[in-house]
C-alpha cells in the first residue's frame, strides 16, 4: 500500500484558556507591596496621560465593595461604561483613605529629598581621607627614616615618603568590605605598573594598618585581632598567645585544653577570652554597606474594645482618576478614528489599573482578616499561641485559589499590637502532640529558647535533653529537628554554651 504525501486543511475544535490584559494587570498589582505599588502608580501617571491626580477630598466611610465583574464589563459597551468612570473614581480608596494634610504650599517631593539620608561613606573613602591628613612626622614614626629603605626603594623614586603614601591608596583598594587585605603584597606588587619594591609596599601596609578602625588591613582574623590588641599601651601576653595558636579551640569553648597547653588556669583563660570577645573581627563593617530597606506595613491591625480591626493602609497612595479632559476629548473624537482608538486604549488601561488596585485592597483585607481571626491567640498571648497554618486553609475560607494567597502576601507586612511581621510569618508548619493537635514551629522554637535561657550554664542542656523536655509537654520531635531549629537561630551547641 502506497501512502501519498500532500498538504491538506482540517478543522478542529479546541478550548484554550487565556488571560486577558485585565487579569494580567490584576495579578501584577496584587503581588506589589505598598512601596512598589506607589512607584507603579507614579509610573502610570507619567506614561498614561488620561490618568490624573484627584483633588484631596474627604471620602465618606463606606465598606469596601467588589470590583466590577469582568463578564459584565464585556457585555457593556465602552460608551456605557464610560459614564460610570467619574463616579468610580470618586469612590476609589473610600474604605481606607483619610483627608490629606497637604495644603498646596509645600513641595512634598522636595521635602522628601531633603529628608533622605545620603549615601554612607565607604571604607575606602574613609581610609583614603585619613591618609591625606597624615603629617610627615607621623609617617616617619610609622615607617622609619628614608635611610632604612633598600637601595632598590631609594632608586625607585626621589621622594620615598610620597611614594609610600601613593602606595597606601593602592593597598586600601585591595581591602575587602570586612576590612581584610584580599591579596598578598607580592600579588599587589605584580599588579602595579611600574612595579614598586616590596619593602615600600610593606611600609605602605604598616601605614594603612595604623588607621582607624583598629584591625584594618589584617591578612586574616588572627592578624586583625592582634593589630587591635597592639594599639593598646597595655600588654596582653596571654591574649596574644591564644590568638596566635589557640583561636579555633577558643571558638569551640575548649578552655581547659587551652589552659593545659599554655600552663595557666582556666580562670586566666576565661579572663583572656573576655578581652578577646571585646575585639571586632570585622572592622570594615563599620563603614559603607547598603542602607536598610524601609518596611511599610500594608495591613494595620488595631485592638478596639477587645476586638481586632483590620484595614489596608491606603493613605500613602496617590488618589488617581480618569481625566475629565480626555473623557470629553473621547466623546468629541468621532471624526478622528485614530485618536478615538488611541484614547480608548489609554482609558481602558486606566480603568483596569483602578479596578486592579481596588481588587488588591479588597483581597488583601479579606486575607488579613482571616489571619487575624485564626491567629488571635498569638495577638492575645504571644508566640506560644501561634497556630500551625497552611495557605490552602486560608484560600478555602476566602474562596480563592491558593496561588492568589501566595501572591497577595508576598513581600507584604502586617502591623499588629505585637509588632510588625511579614504576612508569611502567620503561616507555619508544626509538630504533632500526643493529643492529636499540632504546635506551630515558631512556638516550639520559643520553647527551646526558654529551656536554654533557664539552663544551668555549668551543665547545659544537650539536644537530647531538650527533646525529653519537649516530650514532657506532649510534643513529639526528633533530636535532628531540635538541632536544625537551634542552628537556624544561631544557638551554639551545649559544649560551646558551657561555662567553666
Amino acid at each position: 500500500m502506497r501512502m501519498e504525501l500532500g498538504l491538506s486543511q482540517h478543522q478542529t475544535i479546541k478550548q484554550i484558556q487565556t488571560l486577558s490584559p485585565q487579569m494580567y494587570m490584576s495579578m501584577e498589582i496584587l503581588c506589589l507591596n505598598s512601596l512598589d505599588l506607589e512607584e507603579r502608580i507614579e509610573t502610570e501617571l507619567e506614561n498614561n496621560e488620561t490618568l490624573e491626580l484627584a483633588e484631596a477630598t474627604k471620602p465618606e466611610e463606606a465598606p469596601a465593595q467588589e470590583a466590577p465583574q469582568t463578564t459584565q464589563a464585556k457585555e457593556d459597551s465602552f460608551e456605557r461604561r464610560f459614564e460610570g468612570w467619574e463616579e468610580y473614581g470618586r469612590e476609589e480608596y473610600a474604605s481606607a483613605r483619610r483627608l490629606s494634610s497637604y495644603d498646596g504650599e509645600k513641595d512634598e517631593k522636595l521635602e522628601a529629598l531633603n529628608n533622605t539620608e545620603g549615601r554612607p561613606t565607604s571604607l575606602q573613602e574613609h581610609l583614603e581621607e585619613q591618609v591625606h591628613l597624615l603629617e610627615r612626622e607621623e609617617i616617619l614614626r610609622l615607617v622609619g627614616p628614608p635611610e632604612s629603605l633598600s637601595n632598590e626603594a631609594k632608586a625607585f623614586c626621589s621622594d620615598p615618603l610620597k611614594a609610600i603614601l601613593d602606595l597606601c591608596v593602592d593597598v586600601i583598594y585591595n581591602i575587602d568590605s570586612r576590612g581584610y587585605l584580599m591579596y598578598s603584597l607580592e600579588a599587589i606588587q605584580e599588579s602595579l605598573d611600574p612595579k614598586p619594591p616590596l619593602d615600600l609596599l610593606q611600609k605602605a601596609l604598616a601605614v594603612v594598618q595604623s588607621l582607624d578602625p583598629p584591625g584594618i588591613g589584617g591578612r586574616d582574623l588572627r592578624e586583625c585581632l592582634l593589630l587591635q590588641l597592639r594599639r593598646d599601651k597595655q600588654e596582653y601576653p596571654v591574649e596574644e598567645k591564644i590568638i596566635e595558636g589557640h583561636l579555633e579551640e577558643l571558638g569551640h569553648n575548649r578552655l581547659p585544653k587551652i589552659a593545659k597547653a599554655l600552663g595557666i588556669t582556666v580562670d586566666e583563660v576565661k579572663a583572656a577570652a573576655e578581652t578577646i570577645a571585646c575585639l571586632n573581627p570585622l572592622p570594615g563593617n563599620l563603614y559603607g554597606g547598603e542602607a536598610a530597606r524601609s518596611v511599610k506595613p500594608d495591613v494595620l491591625v488595631d485592638e478596639v474594645e477587645g476586638k481586632y480591626e483590620v484595614r489596608v493602609d491606603s493613605d500613602y497612595l496617590p488618589r488617581i482618576q480618569v481625566s475629565s479632559h480626555y473623557r470629553d476629548l473621547y466623546k468629541t473624537a468621532k471624526s478622528d478614528p485614530d485618536l478615538k482608538k488611541y484614547l480608548k486604549k489609554k482609558i481602558d488601561s486606566a480603568e483596569w489599573l483602578l479596578a486592579a488596585i481596588r481588587q488588591r485592597q479588597l483581597t488583601l483585607r479579606r486575607i488579613a482578616q482571616e489571619l487575624v481571626d485564626i491567629q488571635s491567640g498569638f495577638l492575645d498571648h504571644g508566640i506560644s499561641h501561634l497556630k500551625p497554618l497552611k495557605m490552602v486553609e486560608v484560600a478555602e475560607r476566602v474562596g480563592v485559589h491558593v496561588s492568589t494567597i501566595s501572591r497577595a502576601i508576598s513581600g507584604k507586612y502586617m502591623q499588629t499590637p505585637r509588632g510588625i511581621f511579614p504576612m508569611k510569618f502567620f503561616f507555619s508548619g508544626g509538630a504533632s502532640k500526643s493529643d492529636g493537635t499540632v504546635e506551630a514551629r515558631g512556638s516550639i522554637i520559643q520553647r527551646i529558647k526558654d529551656f536554654i535561657a533557664g539552663e544551668d550554664k555549668s551543665n547545659p542542656l544537650s539536644d537530647i535533653d531538650i527533646v525529653k523536655k519537649l516530650s514532657e509537654s506532649s510534643i513529639k520531635i526528633s533530636r535532628r529537628t531540635v538541632t536544625k531549629y537551634r542552628e537556624a537561630e544561631s544557638i551554639p551547641s551545649s559544649r560551646e554554651r558551657r561555662s567553666y
